[in-house]
């Protein structure tokens, strides 16, 4: 019966998947492209590796087994997602981003070029001395870390959180010099650096957030609803540094830099391929079934959401600072050690209130992430609109996989905040030349004061008004048919 079911699993992602593409929206840069590339990997593909390969590593180290009533439940709970997910980041994002004029992104950049290097100047250092660090601690063995023993969380003990996380902003900060340069050859080097030095810290998500990113704004760029050659190059390089990593947690790149490593989890076992645990997403799905509420005789109520309070003080301050979130039902290492677990979106979701909050939790993200589309890519799209996007959505796959709001709270400093700062010192540095055109030149200085995009706006309304014929079709019909294929 649970072949019938991987099987009919598959038939369903399938399905979807025609019907998705064959929608006026479908493009790379869509919400609903990546809760199936990421529900396709770890809840379609792998469960048939797993079946054929019969893996057993995450029920080994979680020292659990689920049932086939366990099992069947997470099938059906995780199309239950995919479904709900999809139909609603369609309605709410039901068109194709509109298509920039080249012009636009030349002045976008004019503007922005003193902003974004003084930005990287001021934060590049932080960001580069605070991910050399999180070598030292990854060669440490996590030396600040403890793991506390009622809920499995690691806690940092003699560091701030805040400082150790500021490697994060190398990712934006890499995103926004390539974009500056117009993704020439030799701005691909700031790339390379940033993979070398975040490698060696062991961790890979924010090498497939910038590699996403980057790629999201080039296709935006040049109108490309699919990936062409050069996307697909960089998401190769990405796949490539991100399974190197997953091999030995950056040990190579420390062992070059003179410092030690120590050997990952996985090399005391022999596992198949897909078994370890960065693509296990299906195991902890049903550890949570196997505990949700059948041994915790509750559900969680979207209680852990709480965290967001209580994760911007840091524990240096707070001594006595709850782990995880302040309001907790139950605590899972009570059945078993799922150490290094990720609920997913669907497990998040059944721990909160079975079926029910599978769709909730479904049903905020798609919203989240399909508004932010709307909005950002819609007829008010600007350049500087589209970075923001690319700077949001690039944070799915992540969330996706952690299932929680936390974690995407918990990036938006990081990732959204140097480009916020960009924006700021770009208003504070057009201020006075604004000032100064106002104060003498009257009408004609106030358009003058105007950005480029809303000069461009004035224009094209005043122009609709006088002479736009009634057959004429509306901006975003017409933005759409500049649209290409690669």
């Amino acid at each position: 019966m649970y072949d019938l079911l991987l099987l009919a699993s598959l038939l369903t992602f399938v399905v979807t998947s025609v019907v998705y593409l064959r929608h006026p929206s479908a493009c790379i840069m869509h919400p609903t492209t990546f809760y199936l590339a990421f529900h396709g990997l770890v809840f379609v593909f792998r469960p048939l590796v797993a079946r054929v390969y019969d893996f057993s590593f995450v029920y080994r180290l979680y020292d659990f087994q689920p049932s086939m009533s366990d099992k069947i439940t997470v099938i059906l709970a995780t199309n239950l997602a995919m479904i709900v997910f999809v139909a609603a980041s369609l309605y709410v994002a039901p068109r194709l981003p509109v298509a920039l004029d080249q012009n636009r992104f030349e002045s976008a950049r004019a503007a922005m070029k003193r902003p974004i290097l003084t930005v990287c100047a001021v934060l590049a250092p932080l960001a580069i001395w605070s991910q050399l660090g999180n070598w030292q601690r990854q060669a440490d063995n996590y030396g600040s870390m403890i793991r506390d023993l009622s809920t499995g969380a690691a806690i940092n003990t003699d560091a701030i959180g805040w400082f150790t996380d500021a490697a994060l902003i190398l990712a934006p900060i890499t995103v926004l010099l390539i974009w500056l340069a117009r993704y020439r050859w030799w701005s691909w080097g700031f790339f390379v650096v940033f993979v070398v030095l975040q490698g060696g810290g062991g961790t890979r998500g924010p090498i497939i957030y910038t590699a996403v990113a980057i790629g999201i704004l080039a296709l935006l760029e040049y109108r490309k609803r699919w990936v062409d050659w050069r996307a697909a190059t960089l998401a190769g390089l990405a796949i490539l540094a991100f399974n190197q990593i997953v091999t030995d947690r950056g040990a190579a790149l420390r062992g070059l830099a003179g410092q030690a490593g120590e050997a990952d989890y996985a090399t005391n076992f022999e596992l198949r391929p897909f078994e370890g645990m960065d693509f296990a997403n299906l195991e902890y799905f049903e550890y949570i079934v196997y505990a949700v509420p059948q041994r915790t005789g509750t559900y969680d109520y979207f209680a852990s959401n709480l965290q967001i309070l209580t994760e911007p003080v840091p524990r240096v301050f707070w001594k006595d600072k709850p782990v995880g979130s302040p309001i907790q039902y139950f605590s899972l290492w009570d059945y078993g050690t799922p150490i290094g677990m990720t609920a997913s979106l669907p497990g998040q979701g059944w721990m909160a209130l079975g079926y029910l909050g599978v769709a909730i939790q479904a049903l905020f993200f798609a919203l989240l992430y399909s508004a932010a589309f709307s909005l950002l890519l819609g007829h008010r799209a600007t350049p500087t609109r589209q970075i923001l996007y690319a700077l949001i959505v690039a944070t799915a796959i992540n969330v996706f996989r952690d299932g929680t709001l936390v974690t995407f709270a918990r990036q938006m400093p990081f990732y959204i905040g140097p480009f916020l700062m960009v924006l700021a010192l770009k208003r504070i540095l057009t201020q006075p030349e604004m000032s100064r055109a106002l104060d003498s030149q009257g009408p004609v200085a106030e358009f003058l004061a105007q950005s480029p995009g809303e000069r461009r706006r004035i224009l094209a309304a005043q122009s609709a008004q006088r002479d736009r014929p009634p057959e004429a079709t509306n901006q975003v019909a017409e933005s759409n048919r500049d649209w290409r294929l690669p």
